[in-house]
């Protein structure tokens, strides 16, 4: 019998917001079902609903035609249900095999012993019939983003799950684990597993999906299969109206230098890399993962002292080992590619959130002065449009995409003088890209020197103003704009441009 579930008539409220109204949601095994939307539109809590995160006010759920009830993860698990969530949660310190069997580990019979060669063997024979090679007893500590990827799926399946729902799974892989990714997906769709595949990528959607939900406002506002619709009809359904081109206002950067970096180099990351930064300039790095350029931009802002060669800002040759802290007395900022990991404080407020980098030069005589510090909140909130009830709620609660407003909105402070972004835009809707794209640009024309690292190359042309391309820790090519090249740009972050050849 072919596994399906129907989700109908589901609504929910968080208090006055009405997050879910009367929806209806289908999946069939061995299908892909895209399901889009822009952040907030209600996506993730019809999927934490059907997950067993949160209970539904109304509605009923449906497998196979008869009704579950699905009050948490554990009744979700039960009927088949598995969630892969954009950031890992995985065990680092543990093996590939110790991951996937955790929580119902095999012990050798009689025994309160763990069976490892027999879990690694099952581990090792799932792997093969889904045409993987993968060591079950690696560390996963060891592995890249895309052999997590597959461990995290992995799991499900061999916890007998028939239907699972990917939250942005491409959002942190290279172009050649996404072809691999692609692949495993088609390979289950074979077997039989139904995917709810949550994205904001048009052509990922349309490649790999049958069916196109698109949520607005906590309604289903198309449903079709991608073979009778366009890219253009789900973009124009996630915002109820076609989306306007991002247009750039392009500007010869010709302010002073603000950042020179020279000869540096760090062993087996990046080597003998060398550019100026200028006032009111947007420099993007760009390559494939792996190509060192997020840990060079990282020690431009004091995270690494392992490097060699100089580093001046302002004039100042940078002392390696300096630190963050220095880094933002000294008028400089990071926006993290990680937000949930490592750019937000989840527990804290969204005031504590934006004013935390703030809190020594906010100090007089000794004590925090809370009106500069309100000040300061209240102008990030209304200069990000960030979507918040107040200042006072806790930051997790946000959306991916208010979440990263947040994270920007922290450095909007006046002192600001050098913003480090890696992959501003990463897993979120065009709305919010759209709304970040503008921050970017109100402060390069306040001269603010921005040095951003971004893997979509569309991205990286329409929003530079100069672009240094990457390949295995090297700088291969800079581009100026309106001199931009996409094809030879590519071409060299591939390793085949001109002067690799050459």
């Amino acid at each position: 019998m072919t596994h399906r579930i129907d989700m109908t008539g589901i609504g929910k409220s968080f208090f006055a917001t009405r997050a879910l109204d009367d929806v209806d949601f289908s999946c069939v095994a061995g299908e892909v079902h895209a399901l889009v939307g822009l952040n907030g539109a209600g996506k993730s809590t019809l999927m934490k609903v059907l997950g067993g995160a949160i209970e539904r006010d109304q509605g009923r759920i449906e497998m196979d035609g008869r009704d579950v009830a699905i009050t948490g993860p554990a009744d979700a698990r039960a009927i088949g249900v598995a969630m892969i969530h954009q950031e890992y949660s995985l065990i680092d310190e543990l093996t590939v095999y110790d991951n996937i069997f955790l929580g119902r580990e095999l012990h050798r019979k009689g025994t309160p012993f763990l069976n490892k060669a027999e879990m690694a063997r099952r581990v090792r024979a799932e792997l093969k019939r889904f045409g993987l090679s993968l060591d079950p007893g690696r560390l996963v500590r060891d592995l890249n983003s895309g052999e997590k990827q597959i461990v995290e799926i992995m799991r499900a399946l061999m916890s007998e799950a028939w239907l699972i729902v990917m939250d942005e799974p491409t959002s942190a892989l290279s172009e050649g684990d996404k072809e691999r990714l692609f692949h495993f997906i088609r390979r289950m769709k074979s077997e039989g597993v139904a995917i709810i595949y949550i994205s904001h990528h048009m052509p990922e959607i349309f490649g790999i999906a049958e069916r196109v939900t698109v949520m607005r406002d906590g309604r289903i506002v198309l449903s079709e299969r991608t073979t009778d619709t366009t890219e253009e009809a789900v973009i124009s359904s996630m915002s109820g109206s076609e989306l306007d081109d991002f247009v750039k206002p392009h500007k010869a950067a010709e302010g002073e230098i603000l950042l020179s970096v020279r000869n540096v180099s760090k062993t087996a990351t990046y080597h003998d890399v060398s550019f100026d930064l200028r006032q009111g300039e947007i420099l993007m790095l760009t390559g494939l993962r792996g190509c060192g350029a997020p840990e060079l931009a990282k020690t431009v802002f004091g995270l690494d002292d392992g490097y060699r060669g100089d580093i001046a800002y302002r004039d100042v040759r940078l002392k390696p080992g300096r630190g963050p802290a220095a880094a933002v007395r000294d008028g400089m900022g990071l926006v993290t590619e990680n937000r949930d990991t490592n750019g937000i404080l989840a527990p804290l407020s969204v005031r504590d959130n934006i004013a935390l980098p703030f809190l020594e030069k906010s100090l007089s005589f000794g004590l925090i002065d809370n009106t500069r510090i309100e000040r300061l909140v209240d102008r990030a909130i209304r200069d990000t449009s960030a979507k918040t009830s107040s200042p006072s709620q806790e930051i997790r609660f946000l959306s991916g995409g208010n979440k990263q407003k947040i994270c920007f909105s922290r450095w909007l402070d006046r002192d600001l003088e050098l913003l480090v972004l890696l992959e501003p835009t990463r897993g979120i809707d065009v709305h919010a890209k759209a709304d970040i794209y503008r921050i970017i640009e109100e402060l390069a024309e306040r001269g603010v020197g921005l040095l951003i690292l971004s893997y979509e190359i569309d991205e990286v042309v329409m929003l530079a103003d100069r672009v240094i391309t990457f390949y295995e820790g090297r700088s291969i090519s800079e581009y100026v704009h309106p001199h931009f090249d996409k094809d030879r740009m590519l071409a060299d972050i591939a390793g085949t441009g001109p002067e690799q050849a050459a």
